[in-house]
């Protein structure tokens, strides 16, 4: 897949913002956010969507975006957090490789996707510092979930 540019970010032809990797995903920060500190979980795996996605990859990537959803909300006070995939060019996705969008919501007003920008150095880096800490916390909710270390 060598015109993908997540399976290029994942290989490491292209550089991104990476925040979490292990031997089944890679987590970057997103290059146009929606809002500070959104990600993207990348399975290492090349599919084009969740339709084609194997059901083990579908539920360790929805479990390693579920333990930063509880990272944002549990220890850097997001208000709220969104947890998204989009399946085909009418449902939003625009890297045909499968991916999960993890958004927190630092303000209430309800859902909106917003604007987006693109993210620079200066926030990329206090981002990951941020979360940096944190990180352990999907070691040990992937082992409650029953995953063996990958």
């Amino acid at each position: 897949m060598g015109n993908c540019v997540f399976c290029n970010i994942v290989t490491g032809k292209e550089e991104a913002f990476r925040v979490y990797e292990d031997n089944s995903v890679v987590v970057i920060l997103d290059k146009y956010p929606v809002s500070r500190g959104h990600l993207l979980v990348i399975t290492r795996k090349h599919y084009e969507s969740i339709h084609d996605a194997s059901p083990k990859d579908v539920i360790y990537a929805f479990s390693v975006a579920s333990a930063l959803a509880r990272i944002y909300r549990n220890y850097l006070n997001a208000k709220g957090v969104n947890v998204v995939t989009n399946s085909g060019s009418p449902a939003g996705q625009m890297v045909f490789h499968f991916h999960i969008h993890v958004i927190p919501r630092w303000h209430e007003g309800g859902f909106s996707w917003g604007h987006r920008y693109i993210l620079d150095d200066k926030e990329a880096n206090e981002v990951i510092k941020d979360i940096k800490p944190y990180l352990n916390e999907i070691k040990k909710f992937l082992l409650e979930a029953g995953f063996s270390w990958r």
